[in-house]
């Protein structure tokens, strides 16, 4: 616990100190070199993310043959998203609340509805982390800092380590599920819950390992919605430093979600924001458009999602109230 809040600590120090090099001036000149346009863009693009993130929920649910709409989908997302923002870390309250929705909508048991859920994270993060691989390389290689040897061993041995987690989930399920059922019956409830998600999961894993192209597919659409994070970050920051070089500007976005997936703050904030402002100093930015580009960023990914997620919950929520009583 100690180490957490030392480190939340450091990342609220980076934001400080990052704020105490510019003034109110350099702010609305950073702020002057955004056009309108590009920032309507970029709405439009995170738009088009939700509705992709949602694609690659809703076919999972079919794929199980729940019975849960597109719309529905993405109203359980909303509500996942609104609780995600709360949530430190790695969002374990959006997940358990999407669980929640998708037993409900679907009519269909806890363990299901959370195999669905640990699915879609198999899929999604496992993209992530392969992305993640290089991306860190790419950044450790260019920042002076970052040249220690045990911080390359630390790095790269965790990211290796949670790819062979969910690698082994995908090429050993029949393993896996022996080893769950072969165990002593466990002596309380909760316990064997967890059994039987794991059992559940594997067994939604040896489903869908026969079918190639959802398989292909739902990992395809993880590694796009990804992608699509840099090529926002690049579009922002290119306005107010041409030239700028894509690969940094994508491990500079790919590491700071990395950072941000740390259980310290609610949402990822603080760490997120404190690693990107200190990372695209490195690049050359200057104090107040580093800040500028890192505020601006996460408000269209995050802020921005947040409150449209609230108006679309409710929206779907009044015209569900109106239909039930027509």
């Amino acid at each position: 616990m100690k180490k957490k809040w030392l480190f939340a600590a450091l990342m609220l120090l980076l934001l400080v100190l990052a704020l105490s090099r510019f003034d109110g001036w350099n702010l609305l000149h950073s702020l002057k070199q955004i056009p309108l346009w590009s920032l309507a863009l970029l709405i439009g693009m995170q738009i088009v993310s939700q509705l992709l993130v949602n694609l690659q929920w809703y076919k999972m649910a079919k794929f199980i043959n729940l019975p849960v709409s597109f719309g529905d989908m993405f109203y359980i997302n909303c509500q996942g998203a609104v609780i995600d923002s709360i949530t430190p870390g790695v969002k374990f309250g959006g997940e358990v609340t999407r669980a929640v929705q998708i037993s409900r909508k679907g009519n269909c048991p806890g363990e299901t509805a959370a195999s669905v859920v640990a699915m879609q994270k198999l899929f999604s993060l496992s993209a992530f982390f392969i992305i993640n691989l290089f991306a860190a390389g790419f950044v450790i290689g260019k920042t002076s800092f970052l040249q220690a040897w045990y911080l390359h061993l630390t790095v790269y041995a965790v990211l290796i380590l949670f790819l062979l987690l969910f690698f082994a989930v995908f090429l050993m399920p029949h393993r896996m599920k022996i080893f769950f059922q072969t165990g002593k019956e466990p002596r309380f409830l909760w316990v064997s819950r967890i059994r039987n998600f794991f059992i559940t999961l594997l067994d939604h894993v040896i489903s869908i390992r026969k079918n190639a192209g959802i398989c292909v597919l739902l990992f395809l659409l993880s590694l796009l919605i990804w992608v699509v994070y840099p090529v926002k970050m690049y579009l922002l920051a290119v306005q107010i430093l041409p030239g700028v070089d894509i690969m940094y500007i994508a491990s500079v976005t790919f590491v700071s979600y990395m950072v941000a997936m740390l259980p310290v703050f609610p949402g990822g904030l603080g760490g997120f924001e404190g690693t990107m402002t200190g990372l695209l100093l490195t690049m050359g930015f200057i104090h107040s458009d580093a800040f500028v580009i890192t505020v601006i960023f996460r408000f269209i990914t995050f802020w921005f999602v947040l409150l449209f997620s609230i108006v679309y919950a409710a929206v779907y929520k009044v015209g569900f109230m109106l239909k039930d009583s027509a």
